[in-house]
């Protein structure tokens, strides 16, 4: 992949990732509609990074790289792209990754399918998945896969079946961003857990 092409698509991915994800909480919650589980994820500045696949160059900090790509400052000097194919993979995913919050259809642990990959949790659909690791209460995104989550994830995955958001800053998640067909907050049994951490308007 030419560098000219991996910045046109980081720097547009990154504009979405402010508008979409950035300093915001994601709390999914997925499996059996009377029992759901659920677990929340926090995404910062540094973590776009991670997603693109690529590293960056001496001197610049994860949060300057993201800095620089929403300022159109990214320049070919700036990055290196690994020459095992990794970073073409992400970014042929990431802009459908950046609208996570209205499109993860499954959940599911990741199941160690690729020796040199780390991660936990992976939340995606049948074309791309996020993967996750876990740092308290929260769990941070750390990889963007050009994959079926069917394939790397531990059997049997669950469905998401709502995923609710809110800035980091606030205490109480105030946005349904995604609910699975013919499910809403009447048909789900939504632990006592979940429900202080919500309002609704």
């Amino acid at each position: 992949m030419k560098k000219e092409d991996a910045i046109r698509i980081i720097v547009s991915c990154a504009k979405q990732y402010h508008i979409n994800l950035e300093n915001q909480n994601l709390l999914f919650l997925f499996g059996a509609p009377r029992e759901p589980e659920w677990i929340e994820t926090t995404f910062l500045p540094r973590h776009f990074l991670h997603l693109t696949g690529v590293r960056q160059n001496a001197g610049i900090s994860s949060t300057d790289f993201y800095d620089r790509c929403l300022k159109g400052y990214l320049k070919a000097s700036d990055f290196s792209i690994p020459k095992d194919g990794t970073a073409e993979m992400k970014l042929a995913v990431l802009p459908q990754l950046m609208s996570l919050h209205k499109n993860a259809k499954m959940i599911g642990d990741y199941g160690f399918a690729k020796s040199l990959l780390y991660t936990e949790k992976l939340a995606g659909n049948v074309t791309a998945c996020m993967g996750f690791v876990r740092d308290g209460q929260y769990y941070l995104p750390n990889t963007a896969l050009k994959e079926d989550i069917r394939d790397i994830a531990k059997h049997p995955q669950k469905r998401v079946l709502m995923i609710f958001r809110k800035p980091i800053r606030n205490k109480l998640y105030d946005q349904l961003c995604y609910a699975a067909k013919g499910l809403d907050m009447v048909s789900v049994i939504v632990p006592e857990s979940v429900k202080s951490k919500i309002t609704l308007q």
